[in-house]
């Protein structure tokens, strides 16, 4: 997958960064979280998850980005490293570590996210 993922969601972005750091589980690790308060109601996180995939034999990363700067509240998913080989194969680990943001908002999502 070297798509960004994005959708829109009804969440403001703090409190969507809140539920997604809430929702993790043992198997992904946190790694990084910013959080920037711009003003008239506008804010941008971005949190950073790894997490080990036996089925490629390696460690991949998840870069969420939730912002309402530039319109409506969206939330973009940037997977990376998940893939092995020179034919760059990832076996659906990039799509299974996206699906866990879609599952954790989909409650709050205003539209399917794009593909």
């Amino acid at each position: 997958m070297d798509k960004i993922i994005e959708f829109k969601t009804t969440l403001l972005p703090f409190d969507g960064a809140k539920k997604l750091v809430n929702a993790n589980n043992s198997e992904s690790d946190l790694l990084y979280k910013e959080y920037y308060d711009l003003g008239d109601g506008k804010q941008i996180c971005t949190l950073v998850f790894e997490r080990y995939f036996f089925r490629t034999g390696g460690r991949g990363s998840l870069t969420i980005i939730l912002e309402n700067v530039s319109g409506p509240n969206k939330v973009k998913c940037i997977p990376s490293g998940s893939a092995e080989g020179i034919l760059n194969i990832d076996w659906g680990a990039s799509k299974d570590f996206v699906r866990w943001v879609e599952n954790a908002l989909s409650s709050y999502t205003l539209e399917e996210p794009q593909r």
